[in-house]
């Protein structure tokens, strides 16, 4: 047992590896959907086309 423990090169990003993936299985479905781009998009370019048919009236 004299003999020094040296960790692979590499140890750090495995293990980040392993807890990102970890953290993302805890993170449930209707998470990701809501905080998904697309979805985020979608309701800003509605928000956008309800205002210019809401204002259309008043023009």
């Amino acid at each position: 047992m004299n003999e020094e423990f040296k960790p692979s090169p590499d140890f750090v990003a495995k293990v980040m590896a392993r807890v990102h993936a970890y953290e993302t299985e805890k993170v449930s479905f209707v998470e990701r959907f809501f905080w998904s781009r697309p979805l985020r998009y979608a309701l800003a370019g509605g928000g956008t086309v309800f205002g210019i048919l809401k204002a259309v009236p008043v023009f």
